[in-house]
C-alpha cells in the first residue's frame, strides 16, 4: 500500500506472533481487513488509530476472545483459530488489561489476583497469595490487598486488573487503552506500572492514546484505521517523519 512504512524484524529474533491476513466481521461491518505483522518475542508495540479502526479487535483476537473469520493467527507455536485446548493455552500466555477493570466486585484484592493461577492452573492457595502478595507489590499497592474493589480508586483497580492478569505468568501481555476510563492524575500511576513491565522484556501490545508514553517505551509503532494496518515503523518515524496521508491527518489531531 501506498505511503505504508514497515519495519525490518531480525532473522535472529524469536517470533512470537504471526498474523497473514487477518480478517473480521461483525455483520456488516469489517472490523479487521487482511491485517498482517509479525512480532518478536521482547517487542513493545504501541497501536494508535482513530477509534473504530480496529485496534482493540486486534487485541481480542489474539488473545481469542474473538474468533477471525479468515487467515491465520500463530502465537508461540499455536494457531487460531483452533480446539478449546488450543485456546486456552494461548490465554494462559497472553495476558490482557481492559478499558475497564472488570474486577470481581464480591471478592477481595488479593481473591481477585489468585483466583485464576489457583482454577487455571492448579496453584495451591497458599502458594497463589504469595504471588499475589508479590505482585501487588510490583504494582506499588500491596497495602490494598484485602480490601475490595469498591474500595479503590480506578487507578488503584487497574493496577489490581495488571496484577491479576500477570498472574497467570504469561508470556506477553495486551494492553487495551488502560488509561483511558481513569482520571488524568490517576494516569501516571498506571503508566508508571507499564513502563516497569517493558522494562523487565516481556512481549507487550498496547493500545493507547498517550503520544509521549507511547514514543518513550515502543520499539515499534503501528497505525489501524479502517481495519488496516496502514503503518509499521519505528517511533521516531512514527511521529518525526510520518509517509502515510491518514497518519499524518491523525497526527495532526492529537499531537
Amino acid at each position: 500500500m501506498p505511503g505504508t512504512s514497515s519495519t525490518v524484524v531480525p532473522e535472529s529474533s524469536t517470533r512470537f506472533i504471526d498474523c497473514e491476513d487477518v480478517h473480521k466481521s461483525f455483520g456488516s461491518f469489517k472490523a479487521l481487513n487482511g491485517v498482517s505483522t509479525k512480532i518478536n518475542a521482547g517487542e513493545i508495540v504501541c497501536i494508535l488509530g482513530p477509534s473504530g479502526g480496529g485496534k482493540s479487535t486486534f487485541l481480542r483476537v489474539l488473545n481469542a476472545l474473538e474468533s477471525i473469520d479468515r487467515g491465520s493467527i500463530v502465537i508461540d507455536g499455536k494457531t487460531l483459530p483452533g480446539k478449546r485446548e488450543v485456546i486456552e493455552s494461548v490465554r494462559r500466555e497472553v495476558g490482557m488489561v481492559f478499558q475497564q477493570f472488570n474486577l470481581f466486585s464480591h471478592m477481595s484484592i488479593r481473591d481477585n489476583v489468585s483466583y485464576a493461577p489457583i482454577k487455571a492452573r492448579k496453584m495451591k492457595k497458599s502458594a497463589a497469595y504469595e504471588l499475589t502478595e508479590q505482585l501487588l507489590k510490583r504494582v506499588g499497592i500491596e497495602e490494598q490487598i484485602n480490601k475490595f474493589p469498591n474500595q479503590l480508586s480506578g487507578g488503584q483497580q487497574q493496577r489490581v486488573a495488571i496484577a491479576r492478569a500477570l498472574a497467570m505468568e504469561p508470556k506477553a501481555m495486551l494492553f487495551d487503552e488502560p488509561t483511558s476510563a481513569l482520571d488524568p492524575e490517576m494516569v501516571r500511576d498506571v503508566l508508571d506500572v507499564v513502563r516497569e513491565l517493558a522494562q523487565s522484556g516481556m512481549t507487550m501490545l498496547i493500545v493507547t492514546h498517550e503520544m509521549g508514553f507511547a514514543r518513550e517505551v515502543s520499539n515499534r509503532m503501528m497505525f489501524m484505521a479502517q481495519g488496516q494496518l496502514l503503518v509499521d515503523t519505528s517511533p521516531d518515524e512514527f511521529f518525526d517523519s510520518p509517509s502515510h496521508d491518514q497518519l499524518i491527518r491523525f497526527l495532526s489531531k492529537i499531537v
